[in-house]
């Protein structure tokens, strides 16, 4: 700031020298001077005004004050006495936020490994209690970790480690043999709910990311890019739309994964307007699912379990899930407006830019996008990858195979296909995978490889982002043991107790609280609990509508959100200065929608 207000007043002064007369210039002129100094070394940055500086017209400048700047050994600006105590405030409190949530994790370790207190293991409620601060410990450091410089996936995996051994320990497992049995028990049921997941979302990953490497999507953004032109506000319908009817025929996850490479390729360099329209993507993903047997797995599971019918729950959410889908739109598109601060700060630059320069940028977007080359290879890696990703619900509802079976599948056809045709895909870096002459003119690689191909799926499979599979293992593996604790139990039938029975007052609280931790064990409890309400009830519709809605409050909440902070490196709290309220209010308005449906024509 000091600075500026130092060339502003240099550029005044200049001007009034502009209208004086000007001396012949002579041979020590050709040196720059400093205002009122005879030469540039006697301008002393450190005074408070300018030695002896005049204007053409005679009047002295000796009233003008100009910022003092406080230079550094290194001739850096120093910073003032209330920036270096934020600073170091700042310093302070990251550190003892480390501290805390590190040593907490160490304390609660080595509890386990010792084995004292006895009452903190052996109680269930206060072993119960503990592994709860945990979780809310490590939910905490995610979402502050831009501020900590924690990354997520490290502190999910210690903290779902560290809740499991202290959740070993109660059972005894090294002097007990029936409590070894029951740990094991509960392992395999995590690590078969976490595995499915996983199983599923790499696969789904690698084949989304093997259409992009083939340049798939390039037919997809034309379409797109045309019906956008030079307007990029329409490009928030258009997605928003797209990922909620894509994902009720696929699923959430799938859908966020190609919605959000597509807003890849059409904003490569628009990472600002890109985040709210993930956001956007998050929130139509998951109500696209929510009206659809195969769209959710909340969803999937109350239709397996014979609680809910595909066609009343089409008929009866379809335009519930839409206004919570879509709704959110218009506080988006009023959120990615153009302030008017803004558009006055620079509405001089904009004139000299002449009309339309605001939309210049856009229209060679479009340009570029109509000028590519569509090949018949590109629209045929599209054609396999739709394909082979319908291959999975049609093998489930035909087959009742299991999706990430039918991923699995979908992935190797893919694979298999575009090898046996040839396929090839973006150049791989020569540093990267193959060796290089040492010294040849034109370094040209040395070894020709011989076995399985190399490139095409092999290439798109290291794009796949591990950080964020491994930061939803470490959240699945958290709430499983939460799960095997009981606290999930307890938090169901604490539910129960504060509804009295009320299916809304039920769907509103599995919502919010699926928003914290994975719906699936809510919607578990939620089906033990009223095992005699018969299919179809408004009961089981408003579950799945709350429980697949609901989650898009916070991005942890679904594997979606999940899935947009690691492929966008989007924040926590970033998503929930954005993201959050709309999320929120089409979650409530969804519920009241369904309401009045239901009081019409139920």
């Amino acid at each position: 700031m000091a600075k500026a207000r130092e060339l502003e007043f240099r550029e005044h002064v200049d001007e009034d020298d502009d209208d004086a007369a000007v001396a012949p210039p002579s041979s020590s002129s050709s040196r720059p001077q400093a205002i009122g100094a005879s030469s540039l070394e006697e301008l002393d940055l450190d005074s408070p005004r300018p030695p002896g500086a005049a204007g053409s017209k005679g009047k002295a400048l000796d009233g003008v004050q100009l910022p003092r700047l406080d230079r550094g050994r290194h001739g850096s600006v120093r910073r003032t006495k209330s920036q270096d105590i934020m600073s170091k405030a700042k310093s302070t409190v990251r550190v003892l936020v480390k501290v805390l949530s590190l040593g907490m994790m160490v304390l609660v370790c080595g509890v386990a490994v010792i084995h004292w207190p006895p009452w903190v293991i052996e109680d269930e409620d206060t072993r119960a209690h503990v592994m709860s601060v945990l979780f809310l410990v490590g939910l905490f450091i995610v979402a502050v970790e831009d501020i900590v410089g924690i990354n997520k996936s490290a502190m999910m995996m210690v903290m779902a480690a560290v809740m499991w051994t202290f959740l070993a320990v109660g059972y005894h497992p090294n002097k007990s043999k029936a409590g070894a049995m029951e740990l094991h028990e509960e392992l395999n049921r995590g690590l078969q709910d976490v595995g499915s997941v996983l199983l599923f979302l790499l696969p789904a990953m690698g084949v989304v990311e093997t259409i992009d490497h083939f340049d798939g999507f390039a037919l997809v953004t034309l379409l797109i890019g045309r019906a956008v032109g030079s307007k990029k506000e329409k490009l928030m319908p258009i997605v928003c739309v797209l990922t909620f009817f894509l994902s009720s025929v696929i699923d959430n996850l799938t859908s966020t994964i190609v919605a959000v490479k597509v807003l890849r390729r059409l904003l490569p360099d628009d990472e600002e307007f890109r985040k709210p329209c993930g956001g956007l993507v998050v929130i139509a993903a998951n109500a696209g699912g929510a009206w659809s047997p195969i769209g959710d797995v909340t969803t999937t599971m109350l239709w397996i379990q014979g609680k809910i019918s595909a066609t009343s729950t089409v008929r009866w959410l379809l335009l519930p899930s839409l206004v919570a889908g879509v709704l959110p739109l218009a506080g988006f598109m009023w959120q990615a407006r153009p302030s008017n601060n803004d558009s006055s700060r620079h509405r001089g630059k904009d004139q000299k830019r002449g009309p339309g320069w605001e939309r210049e940028h856009l229209f060679e977007d479009a340009c570029e996008i109509e000028g590519r080359d569509i090949s018949c290879k590109k629209v045929g890696a599209l054609i396999m990858g739709v394909v082979c990703i319908l291959m999975v619900p049609a093998l489930k509802m035909g087959c009742g195979l299991p999706p990430y079976l039918g991923m699995l599948l979908a992935l190797g056809i893919i694979w298999l296909l575009t090898d046996l045709l040839g396929y090839e895909g973006e150049a791989e870096s020569v540093g990267d995978d193959v060796e290089q002459s040492a010294g040849g003119e034109d370094d040209v690689p040395l070894a020709v490889h011989d076995g399985p191909p190399q490139e095409g799926v092999v290439s798109a499979l290291k794009k796949v982002d591990l950080t964020g599979l491994l930061f939803f293992t470490g959240v699945l593996l958290a709430v499983g043991a939460l799960d095997a604790a009981g606290v999930l139990k307890q938090y169901s039938r604490f539910m129960n107790k504060i509804t009295r029975g009320s299916a809304v007052k039920l769907s509103i609280l599995i919502g919010v609280s699926s928003a914290v931790v994975d719906n699936v064990p809510l919607v578990e409890a939620a089906i033990d609990m009223f095992r005699e309400v018969k299919k179809d009830d408004p009961l089981w519709q408003l579950v799945a509508l709350g429980a697949g809605t609901g989650g898009s409050i916070l991005s942890v909440g679904s594997i979606s959100g999940v899935t947009l902070m690691s492929m966008e490196k989007v924040g926590f709290l970033w998503y929930c200065r954005n993201v959050s309220l709309w999320a929120g209010l089409g979650f409530i308005l969804s519920i009241g929608v369904y309401q009045l449906e239901r009081s019409m024509f139920g």
